[in-house]
């Protein structure tokens, strides 16, 4: 069954989820040999990778992935670091450059140095700042925007603590984002919503939000179908929504294999200092053996809780093969 509670399609059943991890290369497709030897893909190479949707996902000790979403991993990263990046990583990053804090390289900066710019005088609100991809937001625009406000909602003092040990300015609470000041000027000037917009959070986004800033949507629900624009309108702002499935299932528009891999660089270039696994990851049950995933209080339900801070890993291999880490959220 789907999440909605309607049932998979024949064609797609048995239908297995997951969508980013990390793992060992063991073939490789025929078609493909000359692409995988110039992206320096072979069999036995440690690698990252972002899954597609239109395939089988990650929840498997095997998976068949397209080579322009698989990057390379430097000895000094792990399996289990390495699986928190591609999913949360990507949409983190897509999500800033849609609100115009770009991450990508440039040919003009010194080989191997992301742009920065300070961020000086301007504010980036997330909403749900301590999950996976709201860590990933946070580390990201901290880590290339030193001089920009971040301001993360939060549910409990241990999740505020998260997001300010990530880069966060300050953190308040998830229904007290009308305290940041709105009306006619607003308050922030990029906002990152990871929450389901809700007629009630989305008003309280149009209000804080400036004339001509910019509301990046991350989660789809039913709130998304009926949206006011009408203060939104009137600032001339921007709405836009994210998912990193909207590449592959559009012919690969975007180079997220270089986002995968600009990601990894800001950690070799101390830009990043560490990755956000979710504290105490190896104590939850089926995080290192995915049989015991669903046992009460194992991965599958800290997950449903809706209440992680950072990333949850699984690795799913056989007892004797360490293989494969895959992400699980």
């Amino acid at each position: 069954m789907k999440k909605d509670g309607t049932p998979v399609p024949n064609h797609r059943s048995p239908f297995i989820v997951g969508y980013g991890g990390s793992g060992v290369i063991k073939n490789i497709g025929k078609d493909c040999c000359k692409a995988a030897v110039d992206n320096n893909l072979s069999i036995g190479k440690k690698v990252a990778f972002l899954g597609d949707a239109n395939r089988n996902g990650s929840y498997a000790s095997h998976i068949l992935v397209d080579y322009r979403l698989v990057v390379p991993l430097d000895d000094e990263v792990n399996l289990a670091e390495a699986a928190t990046v591609p999913l949360a990583g990507c949409t983190a990053y897509e999500s800033l450059e849609k609100v115009g804090l770009k991450i990508g390289f440039s040919p003009s900066t010194e080989e191997g140095n992301p742009v920065t710019t300070t961020g000086l005088g301007k504010t980036l609100l997330i909403v749900g700042g301590s999950g996976g991809v709201g860590s990933w937001t946070t580390l990201l625009a901290s880590a290339l925007y030193p001089d920009l406000r971040i301001i993360c909602t939060t549910s409990s003092p241990e999740s505020r603590e998260w997001c300010l040990k990530l880069g966060a300015t300050s953190t308040i609470d998830h229904g007290s984002v009308n305290d940041l000041g709105g009306g006619r000027n607003g308050s922030v000037d990029y906002i990152i919503c990871l929450s389901e917009p809700t007629k009630e959070l989305f008003g309280s986004l149009a209000e804080v939000v400036k004339p001509l800033g910019k509301i990046c949507l991350v989660v789809a629900g039913d709130g998304i179908k009926s949206l006011d624009m009408s203060f939104i309108f009137f600032k001339s702002c921007t709405v836009c929504t994210e998912t990193v499935f909207s590449s592959c299932r559009s012919g690969f528009i975007l180079n997220q294999k270089d986002q995968i891999g600009q990601i990894f660089s800001l950690f070799s270039l101390g830009k990043i200092k560490f990755f956000p696994l979710a504290p105490g990851w190896k104590g939850i049950a089926g995080t290192l053996d995915w049989k015991s995933a669903l046992q009460d209080g194992g991965v599958m339900d800290v997950l449903s809780s809706g209440h992680c801070r950072g990333k949850l890993v699984m690795k799913i291999a056989e007892d004797k093969d360490l293989d494969h880490v895959d992400t699980v959220t």
